[in-house]
């Protein structure tokens, strides 16, 4: 039987596969120019991305069973995450609000797994508002439980989709694998936690997680309500 090791090993062999096969086609249209006018030149090159696609998001599913789960203070972690996005996003009109509580928020998570499922979600809300947006991180706790929210303004989801967002291989987007909510979400269950999302009556979405305190939160017992 496989293992995790194993897994991620066929993963890295088939993405570097479909890696040097999108690099082909680049070099091929550029010593041909004339090839990009031929029919399906454009959505050859759309399924590799979205296989491309497909492959890094399966190869993090296999790690939702192994998690290593150490105390984290979420107010720093949501910090680091929002500073990682803007690294990578790229995008000078896309910015990120933080609302964080003064008290220490203390969970236990993966990190590199929790990391995971927050960043995709802030990709979303970028790709939902295009180049120009705001997306607002807020973090609260109760006496049990952290909450955190991350809401866009974008257009939002329409209701049809929206029950359905979670789905493997649900997606409105042309590229996209399907599989970044999915797994998103079976990280979050992982962590004993849940995660919905809804569209206010005046636009954008919200992804709404709630995740258990450490038993050694400083906040566990304060009984502060939680407000999103």
């Amino acid at each position: 039987m496989l293992n995790t090791e194993d897994y991620m090993k066929i993963f890295h062999e088939i993405k570097n596969s479909v890696t040097l096969i999108s690099s082909y086609l680049q070099l091929l249209e550029k010593k041909h120019p004339e090839i990009s006018e031929l029919c399906y030149w454009d959505t050859i090159g759309s399924e590799i991305t979205r296989l491309r696609a497909i492959v890094t998001d399966l190869s993090q599913i296999k790690f939702g069973s192994s998690l290593h789960p150490e105390p984290i203070d979420l107010k720093d972690f949501l910090a680091e995450c929002c500073n990682h996005f803007h690294s990578f996003d790229g995008r000078d009109g896309i910015t990120c609000a933080l609302s964080l509580p003064e008290p220490p928020c203390i969970a236990d998570i993966d990190t590199n797994q929790f990391r995971y499922a927050i960043l995709n979600l802030l990709k979303n809300a970028s790709e939902a508002m295009g180049h120009f947006g705001q997306i607002q991180i807020k973090l609260s706790q109760s006496q049990n439980n952290a909450a955190i929210s991350i809401a866009d303004s974008g257009n939002g989801i329409s209701p049809d989709y929206l029950p359905h967002i979670f789905e493997p291989f649900f997606t409105t987007k042309p590229e996209g694998s399907g599989l970044g909510l999915s797994i998103t979400s079976q990280i979050i269950s992982a962590h004993q936690g849940t995660v919905s999302a809804e569209c206010p009556k005046e636009g954008g979405t919200i992804f709404r997680l709630l995740l258990p305190l450490a038993p050694s939160c400083p906040s566990k017992n304060s009984g502060t309500k939680i407000q999103i």
